[in-house]
């Protein structure tokens, strides 16, 4: 049986090494940054990477929607305000008619006054055209009946010269009445006719003011009537472009916070991976220095074969995964097109110094090098993250290729130029000279 301590050893059994306190903890680092840096990082970046992607197109596709809904209200509200414009004036002329037909009615009420009138006196002008006629008509029934005495009669049968002189008188007093009273007839009836051919008028008059005034104020209440329907369709399309206007935008919101929340995620596990590999990397060397007393350096994770070299230069990519130099194309770097998560690799030592370059994603890595130029990795994805003042050799691994659309893209590819201390491209006219070290480095 083996026993441990600090007791004798039984003969013939060979004196077992105990392990130092150093080599277990580089071994347990081990184990930690292979369980960390293995499964999690094989199996959810992708994911997060296409959910990333997806979630990205859904934002894009939610502003344009935005935008269209934007221009709705706009010409909705546009479209009210021409129609209220024109009911100002509308409405003013309806206003003006509405005061030219109380003119209208007080003059109405004054003609209906004034007809009264003449339907009284036209009835006090018949009744007395009546009374005229009867009398009339009785003095002629009379002077039928009884022979009208003439002058020779009335001589003759005078029983003196005073009753002669009466005789005459009377006579001459009937004739006069008689005269009196068709001429009053006729004056009467005159007047009857002239009465009611003035109450024709009146009412002639009533009647067509009362028509004309109506039908120039049915005609403008219906036109305004319209109009108002029609600002009340628009103002309802534009109540629903608006509530449609605040959903999109509620969506959108919705996405960048989960957006925010995978980035946030997809950093956090970034910085976890590389802490997990700093971990290894240390176990790695104490478990060499304990082992062989020297000093020893990590394992690419790219083999030495993918990668190729030229003038000092690295290319950022294993050969294998990028492009054909044929395909490659001028923008403020070069764009050569790769799938996504392919590792991308330091172009020669120096320090990792800003992640995140405004157009190019949150992740794009911004390489200090130690000949003194900054170099940016655009459209990078969040794999393979190393923390901002890592010293990195030429060709470490350093990030990857984002899968799906990172940052102004249309796809999987990187975009590597030079740039100045804040990450901002130094523009078109420094991707020549990238251009030339890529291709002799390929």
């Amino acid at each position: 049986m083996l026993q441990l301590g600090c007791g004798p050893e039984p003969p013939g059994m060979s004196r077992l090494k105990r392990p130092s306190p150093r080599a277990l903890i580089a071994a347990f680092a081990t184990m930690l940054a292979c369980a960390l840096a293995g499964l999690p990082a094989s199996q959810t970046t992708p994911a997060r990477a296409a959910s990333t992607g997806k979630l990205q197109q859904q934002i894009a596709a939610g502003q344009s929607q935005i935008s269209g809904l934007s221009g709705a209200v706009s010409a909705a509200s546009g479209k009210i305000a021409q129609l209220q414009a024109t009911i100002g004036p509308l409405q003013a002329r309806l206003a003006s008619i509405q005061a030219g037909l109380d003119a209208k009615r007080a003059e109405l009420l004054r003609l209906q006054s004034q007809l009264s009138s003449a339907r009284t006196r036209l009835t006090a002008l018949e009744a007395f055209e009546a009374r005229a006629e009867s009398v009339l008509s009785a003095q002629l029934v009379n002077s039928y009946e009884t022979d009208r005495p003439d002058l020779i009669s009335v001589v003759l049968e005078a029983r003196g010269f005073t009753d002669l002189l009466e005789r005459v008188s009377f006579a001459s007093r009937i004739q006069k009445q008689d005269a009196q009273i068709v001429a009053r007839v006729r004056s009467a009836r005159r007047q009857v006719a002239s009465e009611a051919t003035r109450l024709g008028s009146l009412e002639a008059r009533q009647q067509a003011l009362t028509e004309a005034m109506l039908k120039q104020r049915n005609t403008l209440a219906q036109t305004r009537l319209t109009l108002v329907q029609q600002q009340l369709a628009v103002e309802q399309l534009r109540s629903v472009k608006a509530g449609q206007l605040a959903s999109v935008r509620g969506q959108v919101a919705s996405l960048q916070g989960q957006l925010s929340k995978i980035e946030a995620a997809q950093a956090a596990q970034a910085a976890q991976a590389a802490q997990a590999a700093q971990a290894a990397q240390a176990g790695q060397a104490a478990q060499a220095s304990q082992a062989g007393g020297g000093s020893g350096s990590p394992s690419p994770s790219v083999g030495a074969s993918q990668v190729s070299t030229g003038g000092g230069f690295t290319f950022p990519m294993p050969r294998g995964a990028a492009s054909s130099p044929g395909t490659w194309s001028l923008d403020d770097g070069v764009d050569i097109s790769a799938p996504g998560n392919t590792p991308l690799l330091a172009v020669g030592s120096g320090t990792i110094v800003l992640h995140g370059i405004g157009g190019f994603g949150p992740s794009a890595p911004v390489l200090h090098l130690d000949s003194g130029q900054y170099v940016y990795y655009g459209h990078a994805g969040p794999g393979n993250w190393v923390p901002v003042g890592t010293h990195v050799s030429a060709g470490q691994v350093v990030s990857e290729v984002g899968a799906g659309i990172v940052g102004i893209s249309t796809g999987p590819h990187l975009e590597i130029g030079f740039c100045d201390s804040s990450g901002t491209p130094l523009g078109p006219s420094s991707a020549p000279q990238m251009m030339s070290l890529l291709q002799g480095s390929y």
